[in-house]
């Protein structure tokens, strides 16, 4: 699964080596600015934001961000918690269930026609 993961204060939020220990390919931002241009350059399937609700107009980033990539998840680290990781694999499990029924419905239809 392709992440950005964006923190204003540093770009080495904790969970970033773990995300990337189980195979993610995550890739850092520490602006707005360096967010918004890599949404720009390339398709993410998840946004992580690890900040305080105080330090950044949470709604006004995520309206932009999906105004990019509008198919895009988006975690706040902060209400996750510990449990950031879990969830970010539960979704990765469900993106490949759909990927894989996707297939199996291609597979039906081209035997069809």
């Amino acid at each position: 699964m392709k992440i950005l993961y964006f923190d204003p204060e540093s770009v080495h939020g904790k969970y970033i080596k773990i995300l990337r220990q189980r195979g993610h390919d995550v890739a850092t931002a520490s602006s707005c600015a360096d967010a918004f241009a890599m949404m720009r350059r390339q398709v993410f399937d998840v946004l992580v934001m690890d900040c305080a609700q105080d330090t950044l107009d949470i709604l006004n980033f995520t309206a932009k961000a999906h105004g990019l990539q509008p198919l895009l998840a988006v975690f706040l680290g902060d209400e996750w918690g510990d449990e950031l990781v879990t969830g970010l694999e539960e979704l990765r499990n469900v993106l490949t269930m759909l990927e894989d029924d996707e297939c199996a419905r291609l597979a039906v239809e081209g035997r069809m026609a």
